[in-house]
């Protein structure tokens, strides 16, 4: 056996994030003509360059920023801007002597799949149909919650519709990652959608998402916008106008599909935010569907103001729900049943989603009494909680429009939008990741992209109005931050990027039994301040703002998905591809490199052929120069370009060093191009691997196996359990230029052993088996006479857990052993075991189907030895 991997390092927690060597790239792509940064974690590079995916050549070289700290991450970066290349094509960035990014494109269209992946993520949320194979692909689903028979809740009881009666409510979007269906969130999502349409509707002519109604003459985004606004009009009870806050199961429900998902539903009280909401919202639906379905915009605008003169008369009815152990007098649990415990969305201040309301009936109906002059003031950045900035945007969007009495007001409304935003363009410029986004630690909160998208809209708002070039490069900071250019290298929207969230807070997700997550959601983004809540602070790497996510399940606060965290993207990406022009590369003459290839290699001593192709340039001069080197030395010069190669150039004798060749045209030396990096062969060696554990090596957890090879062309990763004398095969025939992969889980064997095998694909002789690396759920750690050497309690596992989980410890010595479950109060909950043990290793069940969802701890005593885990059952 030839040794080949050095350095092997297992790393629980892969995903529980911490500061990202990587060059932070957008992992999706750039515009050719927008700007092009991307973020270098502190080394000692100086230099960038990009490399053509496909050729391996380089393209660019550029040179790194100066060092600067980043509080919010605890980083020291520089900044890699490449703003002035603009030739399209597949990239990655390279720091010399160091790292490289994930690829990426430079193209027009940049953002198409990604705008139609962000409004289709909005059909597989669909409730009360079924996701057919045709549109969802293998995320088709059974049809869930028919909503036909939904109860009044007794606090939204009223004389037309009593409490406990039925009414159907059909339709509309599973709101995030529960099954439930909410007003006043659901209502900006919708109004997102309409105000691209509205600003943009040549773009959506022509953007296909493949959902039932494709075939339909009305554009995809607004079939999709309609299925919710007609289950939103349900919502509306028609004796008074008045509309119900929310419709909803009594409690967040199990890791269920919707269909799994059977307890009752109920509408409950009305609000006056849902109210206000639901009138702008349907005022806006009014005249952007009247062309098409004026039916429709008459149904809507009649809902609209008879919901507002509900909220007229009844201008400050809060939802306040309340706690289901301890609730206040005065709400919604202290005063009727069942208990509800789902999403809220209270408040106390409506002024907000008045203005909202106001402006948008002000628009479609043309009468004066709508308008609220001076609303738009002290505008800041939007959000369900927080609409105004929705009024002042369709005001801004109408303005040719507005009636006299709001005409004289435009200059001022705008002025409002520019002293509300302008700060975050010039405090972004001016820090270490260049963006609006992630300036300050008070950013990073619960749904913390949302707020970056909804402050890129705010900025693609202000290019529109103001035509300043720095508002829409702002934006395009946005989408970077959102695609990859953040602390932890992470493309946050599902099934885009290399590197994308895989576990999101989102039942379907979870519970259908696809390694993948459904496509095109936004997840919640870093926060640093519920991590005790959900999966507990153990499973976070880091409190840092920047760096306060994890790809689980359990991080509901990091990694749960809305509709409204994906509704500013959409908007964002329409506007970005409808008002980006495209770019027309016709270049006069080209030089390419078409041999050596990507990263080849080639012995000492021996030599190389160049081969290329040139269009309209004559004659051209080569050069090589080592790859640190800053000067390159002439080969030869005066070459006819038309003769396409130049063989027999001696390699150096310099095992280990890399060199890089030039071509340039003879009569104009600043059009040149370069070459693959050629490596220069140090000896047979594979080193520096890694592999990495997302939550230990508990079974199914996901592994990275990360690689540094020379002088092989392609490896095979295999595996077997200590138990098992085959190896299976995990991958064959892989580059090993690709450094990595990332497709491999943990065998459900908990108590074996895993081993990774990496061999050559060409000679099998050569491989390297890293240390077996025990599977967790059972625990061995015994003496030679098979008894523990010492005391342990493990973590469960599964851990989130709906309803059972099993719990392991060990004994070193016999005697009385206690094993109980408390509550967050300290109650106790459950005596798992109560008697006297022999030394050994033990495994009991849990069965919490009984309990509600929250963390609850275990403690082992045992003698003298005590120890507490905490777990979380999420049902």
């Amino acid at each position: 056996m030839i040794a080949l991997l050095l350095s092997i390092i297992v790393v629980p927690n892969l995903f529980a994030q911490s500061a990202n060597l990587t060059p932070k790239s957008n992992q999706i792509g750039y515009y050719p003509e927008s700007d092009k940064i991307a973020i270098v974690p502190e080394n000692e590079a100086s230099k960038f360059h990009l490399r053509d995916v496909e050729t391996g050549g380089v393209v660019y070289w550029g040179v790194l920023g100066a060092s600067e700290e980043y509080s919010l991450s605890g980083e020291t970066v520089k900044v890699a801007d490449f703003s002035d290349f603009e030739t399209p094509g597949s990239y990655s960035l390279w720091v010399d002597g160091g790292s490289r990014s994930y690829e990426f494109e430079i193209k027009n269209g940049v953002y198409e799949e990604l705008s139609k992946g962000l409004t289709k993520a909005l059909y597989y949320n669909r409730a009360s149909v079924p996701l057919l194979q045709t549109y969802a692909g293998k995320w088709a689903r059974q049809a869930g919650h028919p909503d036909d028979e939904v109860i009044i809740h007794p606090s939204a009881a009223s004389e037309g519709r009593p409490a406990n009666s039925t009414i159907s409510s059909p339709g509309g979007w599973y709101d995030a990652g529960d099954f439930n269906k909410y007003v006043v969130p659901i209502s900006s999502s919708i109004s997102h959608m309409l105000l691209a349409y509205e600003q943009f509707p040549d773009y959506f002519e022509t953007q296909t998402l493949n959902i039932p109604e494709s075939s339909n003459t009305m554009p995809d985004v607004l079939d999709e916008a309609l299925f919710a606004l007609r289950w939103l009009l349900t919502m509306q009870d028609p004796g008074d106008g008045g509309v119900y806050h929310k419709l909803t199961h009594a409690g967040f429900q199990g890791n269920v599909m919707p269909h799994q998902a059977t307890a009752p539903r109920y509408v409950v009280q009305k609000s006056t935010p849902a109210t206000l909401d639901f009138a702008a919202v349907m005022a806006q639906a009014a005249r952007v569907y009247e062309p098409m379905l004026p039916e429709f915009a008459d149904s809507a605008l009649t809902a609209a103001e008879d919901a507002w003169q509900w909220a007229q008369e009844k201008p400050e009815v809060a939802y306040k729900q309340g706690s289901t152990d301890n609730p206040a007098p005065g709400t919604i649990n202290y005063e009727f049943d069942p208990d509800i415990s789902t999403g809220e969305y209270g408040g106390s201040d409506f002024s907000d989603e008045r203005f909202w309301a106001t402006s948008e009936l002000y628009i479609t109906t043309g009468e004066d009494s709508y308008y609220d002059a001076g609303g738009w003031s002290n505008t800041g950045v939007s959000g369900w909680g927080n609409v105004q900035a929705l009024g002042l945007f369709s005001l801004l969007q109408n303005r040719t429009n507005l009636t006299a009495v709001a005409q004289s007001d435009t200059a001022a409304m705008k002025q409002a939008l520019v002293s509300a935003f302008d700060w975050y363009v010039g405090a972004g410029e001016n820090s270490p990741y260049r963006s609006p986004f992630g300036i300050e630690s008070w950013q990073f909160s619960w749904g913390s992209n949302g707020g970056a998208g909804n402050i890129g809209m705010s900025m693609l708002m202000l290019y529109q109005t103001t035509g300043n070039e720095k508002y829409y490069e702002a934006a395009i900071d946005v989408m970077d931050y959102l695609m990859g250019r953040n602390a932890i290298a992470y493309s946050y929207v599902t099934g885009f990027g290399e590197q994308s969230p895989m576990h999101i807070h989102h039942r379907q997700s979870e519970g259908d039994n696809v390694r993948e997550p459904v496509p095109g959601w936004v997840a919640g983004g870093a926060n640093p301040y519920n991590q005790s809540q959900d999966c507990g602070e153990s499973a976070y790497n880091s409190d840092l703002p920047a760096l306060s996510y994890l790809d689980a399940y359990c991080s509901y606060s990091t990694n749960e998905i809305t509709t409204y965290w994906n509704s500013p993207f959409i908007y964002m990406t329409a506007a970005l591809e409808a008002m980006t022009s495209d770019y027309q590369y016709q270049p006069e003459k080209t030089l390419a490199f078409t041999a050596p290839s990507a990263d080849s290699l080639y012995e000492p001593g021996s030599t190389i052929d160049l081969v290329w192709n040139a269009e309209n340039v004559s004659t051209v001069n080569l050069s090589y120069k080592m790859f640190d080197d800053e000067e390159f030395t002439e080969i030869a010069s005066g070459i006819d370009a038309s003769a396409g190669s130049y063989t027999g150039i001696d390699i150096p004798e310099l095992p280990g060093d890399s060199l890089v060749f030039r071509i340039q045209d003879a009569e104009d030396d600043t059009f040149e191009a370069w070459s693959a990096v050629v490596r220069i062969k140090p000896g047979r060696t594979i080193s520096d691997v890694t592999v990495l554990a997302q939550f230990d090596f508990y079974p199914d957890s996901r592994l990275s196996i990360r690689w540094e090879a020379v002088q092989i062309d392609s490896i095979d990763l295999l595996y077997r359990l200590a138990s098992q004398e085959e190896y299976s095969i995990i991958a064959s025939g892989l580059d090993v230029n690709l450094d990595y992969y990332a497709n491999f889980w943990v065998p459900d064997a908990p108590g074996d052993s895993l081993i990774v095998r990496v061999r050559d694909t060409h000679d099998h002789n050569i491989y390297f088996d890293t240390e077996p690396q025990l599977i967790l759920g059972t625990v061995s750690n015994e003496g030679e006479d098979g008894v523990p050497e010492s005391f342990a309690l493990s973590q469960n596992y599964p851990n989130p857990f709906n309803p059972a989980t099993v719990i392991h410890y060990q004994l070193a010595k016999s005697g009385q052993v206690q094993l109980q479950v408390f509550d967050v109060s300290g109650r106790k909950i459950a005596d798992l075991v109560n008697e006297h043990k022999t030394a050994g290793n033990y495994s009991v069940q849990f069965d919490a189907s009984h309990l509600s969802t929250g963390v609850y701890f275990y403690r082992l005593t045992a003698g003298d030895f005590s120890s507490t885990q905490k777990m979380l059952l999420i049902k």
